[in-house]
């Protein structure tokens, strides 16, 4: 049998940064504390960035991630090679 076990995600560096703009500002309101707080790992709010908050997403030891997801960053006009 074959399965997908692990994959790679190619985004665009403007891309990943602005969905984690939008995401850095929420707040959880049962905590008050921010939720990139919970979704970026060991990191935590204060020194998440995209990268590390996609590496977390991906990550399928976070208990969350049905699989292992690699998300690589391309600079802005760039394509995968």
């Amino acid at each position: 049998r074959l399965a997908v076990v692990e994959y790679q995600c190619f985004y665009r560096r403007r891309f990943a940064d602005a969905a984690f703009a939008s995401c850095r500002g929420v707040r959880l309101p049962a905590t008050g504390g921010y939720a990139i707080d919970t979704m970026c790992g060991r990191y935590g709010a204060r020194l998440c960035t995209a990268q590390r908050w996609l590496d977390f997403q991906g990550d399928k030891n976070n208990g969350l991630a049905p699989l292992q997801i690699d998300f690589r960053l391309l600079p802005n006009g760039t394509r995968p090679g």
